[in-house]
């Protein structure tokens, strides 16, 4: 009888068939991976990967999935018809000329928009592509309905600037964009023509420029690099780790209040950060409101030792920070930021200054990574960005729950747009 991992990733690698028959190769693949995590031995979610790959010219990819299933498999006959065409596939031909990913806004909260980019900067190495971010108007964090609202926060990821991506004689993919001022409005973001594209749809694209606006797992895109990219063999947090310090650099007036809030409340002692993520997480993580209980004694392992310790606490909850103010009084220290009393997310409220809402818990995150140690939400990305901003000693990093970043996440690529969602 086959053990229960077994048939689950036997029945996941059907679904993957199934959608990949339907035309949802998207679908398809994060099923096939879900099934290899299930159980890495499933030659079928295998062979699925590899004829994707052959269908994306890129050989190398499908040539070392078939392997695997021969390995598994060593009469498999499916496996061995398809390593011979393989072998017969020539890869992508090398780009001639400039080539772009444009990375526009998520919509979303501020460490998932800047989460975006840093897995679309990935892509543009994947595909050798110059990346340029521009967070237009619906950027829950701009200011400035013309303005790029990236670059309130960070610098340029690149030396291109727009106006070189935007030229008559370009062709652009996908198409709802030709003939559209690149700065405009997302069209069909959730659904019509264009729209969910994710980076597997976006690896075998000729066009000059290549327009990227709905989320991709970074879990999503390593599987596909080449065996020459310096991140082949990196695990999830190495690549985030790399790419962070590669592609993020905080704009020098938010460095600024980063170094002046830690030299005046973190000198010469230990400080462990705290973040605890309420509001309309409440919504999304069914045990999160019996997590805050769960921190404590993690906490509080940490601080017993130490007398003189603070702890710095980020949130975005009022109500968690009384909580927070009760229990650890002289010792909290935390920023003045905007919380939501409610289920509410802050980046969901209107504001006044909406790009404040981002300086705040940008700020917050980079004054994380300053402290000793810290404990966080593993669903959060504010937590997660935090253990990625630092090379943490061991056992210094702890996060709660489950990883959001570990996570094949098909389910966005299926669920109905979510209320408000442009």
């Amino acid at each position: 009888m086959r053990n229960d991992s077994t048939q689950q990733a036997a029945e996941l690698a059907q679904t993957a068939q199934e959608y990949l028959s339907a035309g949802r190769r998207d679908v398809a693949e994060l099923y096939a991976r879900g099934a290899l995590e299930t159980d890495p031995g499933a030659a079928a979610a295998w062979t699925l990967l590899a004829e994707l790959a052959l269908a994306l010219h890129r050989p190398e990819r499908a040539m070392a999935w078939l392997q695997r299933v021969i390995e598994l498999q060593p009469g498999n006959a499916q496996a061995a018809d398809l390593l011979r065409a393989a072998e017969r596939v020539a890869p992508a031909a090398a780009p001639v000329g400039a080539r772009y990913l444009l990375i526009r806004e998520w919509s979303a909260g501020f460490w998932s928009d800047v989460d975006h980019v840093v897995v679309m900067c990935l892509l543009a190495e994947l595909t050798g592509r110059i990346p340029v971010v521009w967070w237009g108007a619906q950027s829950r964090f701009s200011n400035d309905g013309a303005g790029n609202a990236w670059e309130r926060f960070f610098e340029p990821v690149s030396n291109s600037m727009l106006r070189e991506l935007q030229k008559p004689s370009q062709r652009v993919f996908p198409g709802k964009w030709q003939g559209r001022a690149f700065t405009a409005r997302i069209p069909n973001r959730w659904t019509g023509a264009g729209s969910r594209l994710v980076g597997l749809e976006l690896l075998d694209r000729d066009e000059e420029v290549v327009i990227s606006d709905f989320h991709t797992g970074m879990n999503a895109l390593l599987p596909w690099l080449p065996a020459s990219h310096e991140l082949a063999r990196a695990t999830l947090q190495q690549a985030y780790r790399h790419l962070v310090r590669k592609y993020l650099r905080p704009r020098p007036e938010i460095v600024a209040a980063v170094d002046r809030f830690a030299a005046a409340n973190f000198a010469d002692r230990f400080i462990l950060g705290v973040h605890f993520r309420g509001s309309d997480k409440v919504e999304e993580v069914s045990e999160l409101e019996g997590m805050v209980a769960a921190y404590f004694p993690v906490i509080e392992e940490r601080l017993a030792a130490r007398s003189d310790a603070g702890l710095f606490l980020l949130t975005d909850d009022a109500r968690v920070r009384s909580i927070y103010e009760k229990r650890y009084a002289s010792r909290l220290l935390s920023t003045t930021v905007t919380r939501s009393s409610s289920n509410t997310g802050v980046h969901y409220m209107q504001h006044a200054d909406p790009a404040a809402i981002g300086t705040e818990v940008m700020i917050d995150t980079y004054l994380a990574a300053r402290c000793s140690e810290f404990v966080g939400l593993g669903y959060s990305n504010v937590s997660l960005y935090a253990s990625y901003l630092k090379q943490w000693p061991a056992g210094s990093c702890v996060l709660l729950g489950s990883n959001a970043h570990h996570i094949w996440n098909a389910l966005v690529l299926l669920m109905d747009p979510p209320p408000g969602a442009d």
